[in-house]
């Protein structure tokens, strides 16, 4: 039996098709497939698309037995699960299947093991586990609106609203202030408010860059907005750990743009985590999210 491991996100989707034993045979890159952002039809349509063209570019006809596990934001939840089961349904993928949520398959790659803890810090961000008794407990993740701290999302909002502090004197000055406004080539603190209203949340969520920059040339408040976005994602962490209770070694999986892209904030989290579980091997992933879907369907089908 042949795998097909699919990240299906909001920004891109990523197939890899596997022998049974996971050489990668072909891997695609495809648009968003996640139907909360694009709707049922285009995911419906990248899936076909991605499996179709793995499939070709393996040289593995439709007739052969394939074993499925498709990784997506949300297939934690019930109606979710039903919803991309359906579509699953129509591209014929009724057997053999496995659906779950993408930080499950980012753990299962980021470890190469079915149990440990994600900490996950990307334009959002939360923190996942399972432990060897297969029970489940996540953190944070609650989106930008109610939560997701220590995500680039909360760290860029932080450095604009210092930045505005610092025009009123309701906070003190900043490199941000001249980082920010440069990089987005304004010219004063107050053409933010139209900058903010008009692009994206994941657009915002760049700026995260400028401040970790900020923040390695020692501005004060920019070091403390990563400090504070640091113990938001050990406290998640604390959480997750306190409600599984690992027993003996684990492995704790650094992952997200924002953790494998910026060492500086991955050694602050690695430091908080010496203290919390000492017991943890922490590190940055050793497969990418794709991958670890194969590996949970070597594991279960």
């Amino acid at each position: 039996m042949y795998i097909i491991g699919i990240d299906g996100g909001g920004t891109r989707t990523v197939g890899i098709l596997t022998t049974e034993t996971g050489e990668r045979l072909a891997q695609v890159e495809s648009g968003p497939s996640n139907y909360h952002v694009v709707g049922e039809v285009e995911t419906q349509v990248v899936l076909e698309n991605v499996i179709n063209e793995l499939r070709e570019k393996a040289g593995i006809p439709s007739t052969e037995a394939i074993g499925f596990c498709l990784g997506m934001a949300g297939l934690g939840r019930a109606e979710d699960k039903k919803i991309i089961g359906e579509i699953c349904d129509r591209l014929g993928i009724s057997e053999n299947r496995i659906l779950t949520h993408d930080a499950h398959i980012a753990l299962v790659g980021g470890t190469e093991k079915q149990h440990g803890v994600i900490v996950i810090s990307g334009t959002g961000a939360i923190v996942y586990g399972i432990n060897a008794d297969g029970k489940e407990a996540r953190a944070n993740g609650w989106g930008y609106l109610l939560g997701d701290e220590g995500s680039g999302y909360d760290i860029a909002i932080k450095g604009l609203r210092a930045v505005v502090r610092a025009a009123d004197g309701r906070g003190g000055s900043t490199d941000l202030t001249n980082r920010i406004l440069n990089a987005l080539k304004l010219d004063a603190a107050d053409e933010l408010i139209r900058w903010t209203h008009a692009v994206s949340r994941d657009t915002i969520a760049e700026l995260s860059k400028v401040v970790f920059d900020a923040a390695r040339s020692s501005d004060t408040i920019a070091e403390q907005i990563i400090d504070d976005a640091t113990d938001e994602l050990a406290c998640a962490a604390s959480s997750v750990m306190k409600q599984l209770v690992f027993d003996g070694t684990f492995d704790i999986v650094l992952s997200g743009g924002n953790l494998v892209h910026q060492p500086m904030f991955a050694e602050k989290l690695r430091r908080q985590f010496a203290r919390l579980a000492p017991n943890a091997s922490v590190h940055l992933p050793t497969h990418d999210p794709a991958y670890g879907a194969v590996l949970l369907a070597q594991a279960r089908l």
